[in-house]
């Protein structure tokens, strides 16, 4: 083979991938809507959940190491570094807010259900920063959804924090989350779009 028809079925060979690679991209789009009920403040909306990758268990065991060996602050850091996995956005009557960009897209498959959790850092303003308080230390946001099959479709209901501290307990071996604020908000009639 000459050097030019080995440079054709090279770039044949790399369009061939990067298609495939577009196509698997493409595939690891889900699309959610969800009304979200904050019942302390009395205000509900609509929610629009897009993932776009799910976090590796490489990715997932590094994080919770972080939180273990050290602190919720060095996990903030670390899950800033970590490739986007999404977003989320919220919608009002006025049209849509800005999107926050997800950091931790992990599933799990449940007796008859299936959880996935979502996670960013929380953005804390100057404002916020310059009075220093407790706020501060609630610097992660979270939705928890629980997804059942019916008729077909994914159908669930879940949970957005919207501010949490937290903890690992190596007592109990478990993760514990504090929620900032009275109650989080709900999360009623989550329904698959795409």
């Amino acid at each position: 083979m000459s050097r030019r028809g080995f440079r054709i079925a090279a770039l044949i060979a790399l369009l061939a991938l990067s298609s495939a690679a577009a196509a698997q991209e493409e595939k690891l789009r889900e699309e959610y809507r969800a009304f979200g009920v904050a019942m302390g403040a009395g205000a509900a909306g609509v929610l629009d959940i897009v993932i776009t990758r799910w976090s590796t268990e490489e990715e997932r065991k590094l994080l919770i190491d972080t939180l273990v060996q050290n602190d919720q602050e060095e996990t903030v850091k670390l899950l800033r570094k970590q490739p986007e996995t999404g977003f989320v956005r919220s919608q009002s009557g006025a049209g849509r807010y800005p999107s926050v960009r997800l950091h931790y897209a992990y599933q799990r498959q449940l007796e008859g259900k299936r959880r996935v959790v979502l996670v960013t850092d929380r953005p804390i303003g100057m404002g916020e920063a310059m009075r220093n308080p407790r706020s501060t230390e609630y610097d992660i946001s979270a939705v928890i959804m629980e997804f059942y099959q019916e008729d077909g479709k994914d159908k669930g209901e879940g949970t957005l924090l919207v501010g949490a501290k937290l903890a690992f307990d190596k007592e109990e071996n478990k993760l514990e989350v504090e929620s900032l604020g009275s109650q989080p908000v709900r999360l009623t009639s989550i329904t698959r779009e795409k």
